[in-house]
């Protein structure tokens, strides 16, 4: 793959990096378009999106170092090393979304409405996070033969492998699709959080299917996916299953709850955009 796209000087420029900044800068966009839907000013976008990005880049890390917690306690002097292959998607998921929430309770934006507006952004972060993992060859899947569909060589590795990261990241482009397209029903404020989780979690529960059982990543010699124990499933499918479930009861309750009122400045509320509740 191409882990170091070019240069600047002796300083290498990665690809995962390159991916990750357009990811987050395309996710901002998006947001900042959707904003006014959800009564938000764009403008606020840009304070959240940095506290959102810095908790997420160290849930991320203190997630990866608690799951392979033998590894580092083992090797004590890599705990404060941020690799590409160091950092798990769950933690940069809960840390970032727990800080958005702490954000809009400071700020009196109703978390319904933050939620709904940041699901889709969510998911355009992830697949252009698992386009940087391609390139970076990381989170890669298993072994596999050369004329095999989506058969890669990656650095490091002996053979060719599955390019998972591939599959994911369409899979997630499905998802991104099918929340835009069923979010037009005017859902109960929530929901479309809620259908996202679904949808992320059951992509991730499949990526691991060809990710489970891989060989240990090149840079850091810890397993890409490992089965719980004896369990005949990944840490990472468990892990989505319990985003499927939380998910669901979102979704479920969701109308149940009254949501906070748009923000006048930023949207003016008229008998036309009240939308009502599914």
């Amino acid at each position: 793959m191409y882990p170091i796209l070019f240069h600047i000087g002796t300083f290498p420029v990665r690809s995962f990096g390159v991916m990750m900044v357009i990811a987050f800068l395309l996710s901002i966009q998006l947001a900042q378009a959707r904003a006014p839907k959800f009564g938000m000013d764009k403008n606020a976008i840009n304070d959240l999106s940095f506290w959102a990005l810095i908790a997420g880049v160290f849930g991320a890390r203190i997630v990866y170092i608690l799951q392979e917690l033998p590894y580092y306690m083992a090797h004590k002097n890599e705990l404060f090393s941020i690799q590409f292959s160091g950092l798990t998607s769950f933690g940069g998921l809960l840390f970032g979304l727990a800080a958005a929430l702490i954000w809009a309770i400071k700020r009196g934006v109703g978390v319904l409405n933050l939620i709904d507006l940041l699901a889709p952004c969510f998911l355009v972060g992830h697949i252009f996070g698992r386009i940087g993992c391609f390139l970076n060859g990381c989170c890669y899947g298993h072994s596999c033969d050369a004329h095999e569909f989506l058969a890669f060589k990656f650095a490091g590795l002996g053979g060719y492998h599955i390019g998972a990261q591939l599959i994911d990241a369409a899979m997630n482009i499905v998802a991104l699709g099918l929340v835009l397209l069923i979010e037009r029903k005017h859902l109960a404020l929530g929901r479309v959080f809620g259908l996202t989780f679904i949808l992320h979690g059951i992509t991730r529960i499949i990526y691991e299917i060809w990710r489970a059982g891989t060989p240990a990543e090149v840079e850091t010699g810890i397993a890409s996916s490992t089965y719980w124990g004896t369990l005949p499933f990944t840490q990472a499918q468990a892990m989505a299953f319990v985003l499927v479930v939380v998910g669901a009861i979102i979704y479920a309750i969701a109308p149940k709850f009254k949501p906070k009122a748009p923000v006048a400045e930023a949207i003016e509320v008229t008998p036309a955009n009240v939308q009502p509740q599914a």
